[in-house]
Order: structure tokens, then C-alpha cells, then sequence
């Protein structure tokens, strides 16, 4: 009896053993599992971490990026353009001189003036000016202006300025005080309107010199 109690004594001692191996098995299987599903998590959550990291990071740069362009696109349109010019025509209006009063009913003149401007960092503008002179009544009388001068900008839309004048085919010399306003058009493009007066020493056909004043209209486009 002693012998087969004894060896029931064991199985129940081996079943116990086992079922104890079973269960430390089973715990540590399941606390592997608690940990690999926690790296898991913390991966999963650092990438999701990397990943709002770098889109706050690249949101930031095109922030930037954007930021830096609009600062140069405004600085761009607030620097003036280095070189312009124009192209338009002129008709004087009324003339007063050698004694006497013309007006473009009586004689009808234009001028067709193009220019080179070299803008510099102040309001101030070099214009290099040019104007082919026609005199329509006679058709014959064709002069050619040299008229630089020099112009200041005020509030972007207006203009005042003085030029030189010396006019081929009559040696006619002096002064044009002027005074513009712009109309804006497309990007660098303006229309333009300006009122001139014209100062001129003249000569009579004896040889002796006077003084005239004109009233004139110049229009036309700058850039």
C-alpha cells in the first residue's frame, strides 16, 4: 500500500509540476505579448510623433518659404526698375511769341517724343529725351528736339521736372518746365499725361532773337 500511495503521491507532485510549467508558460507568453504590443504602441507613437514633428517642420519651411517670397515680391515692387523710358506724342496748344499768339487752330504741330529714363534710389529720374517735330501745314518744316532733363516722382502717380532743349534745323535753344500724372496699367506699364511749357530763344529771318512760351499736351506710355 505504502509503495502505490507513494506513487500517487508523485503523479500528483508531476501533474502539479506540469500544470505549474503550463501556467508560467502561458504568463510568460502573455507578458512577451503585453510588451511587444507596448513597443508596438511606443513605435507607433513615436512615428506618429516623427510624423507631426515633420509636418509642422515642412508647414514651418513652406511658411518660410512663402513669407521670404512675399518679403521679396514686395521689397521687388517697392525698389524701382533700374531702366524705363517712353513713347508718345506732343501738340502744342497755344504759343506766345515775337509778338504775337498762335494757337493749334492756326498752325498745327506734333511731336512724337521717345525717351530712355535711369531711375536711381530716390524719387529723382534721369529722362534722355528725344522728339521728331513735324509741321503739317507746310510738310517741309521737320525738326528734331534734344530734350534731356531731370524729373521727380511724388506718390507714384505724379511727376515734376525741368528739361534742356536744343532743336535741330532751327537752332532753337532753352527750357521745358513739365508736370505729369499716371495712370497704372499693367505691371510696370503706365499711362501718362503731361502739361509742358516750353521757353525757346528764337531767331527772326534778320537774324535778331526773341522769346516764346508754349502751352503744350504730352501723352502717351511709360514702363
Amino acid at each position: 500500500m505504502n509503495f502505490f500511495g507513494n506513487l500517487l503521491h508523485i503523479r500528483c507532485l508531476l501533474l502539479f509540476f506540469a500544470v505549474g510549467l503550463m501556467t508560467a508558460n502561458l504568463s510568460a507568453q502573455t507578458i512577451l505579448q503585453n510588451i511587444n504590443e507596448s513597443q508596438e504602441t511606443e513605435k507607433t507613437q513615436d512615428k506618429d510623433e516623427t510624423t507631426d514633428e515633420d509636418e509642422t517642420v515642412n508647414k514651418n519651411k513652406i511658411a518660410k518659404k512663402d513669407t521670404k517670397e512675399t518679403e521679396l515680391k514686395k521689397q521687388a515692387e517697392a525698389k524701382p526698375q533700374r531702366f524705363g523710358g517712353h513713347v508718345g506724342i506732343v501738340i502744342p496748344i497755344v504759343t506766345r511769341g515775337n509778338g504775337t499768339t498762335t494757337t493749334i487752330a492756326d498752325n498745327f504741330i506734333i511731336g512724337f517724343p521717345f525717351a530712355l529714363v535711369v531711375r536711381t534710389n530716390s524719387p529723382a529720374a534721369f529722362d534722355f529725351e528725344f522728339v521728331p517735330i513735324i509741321n503739317t501745314p507746310s510738310n517741309q518744316d521737320f525738326r528734331f528736339l534734344v530734350h534731356p532733363g531731370i524729373t521727380y516722382s511724388f506718390k507714384k502717380k505724379y511727376a515734376v521736372g525741368v528739361r534742356a532743349a536744343y532743336e535741330f534745323g532751327t537752332g532753337n535753344y532753352g527750357f521745358t518746365p513739365i508736370a505729369s500724372r499716371s495712370f497704372k496699367l499693367k505691371g510696370k506699364t503706365n499711362y501718362f499725361i503731361e502739361a509742358d511749357f516750353p521757353v525757346r530763344r528764337e531767331r527772326r529771318p534778320n537774324g535778331t532773337g526773341f522769346t516764346s512760351v508754349q502751352f503744350a499736351v504730352h501723352t502717351g506710355i511709360n514702363f
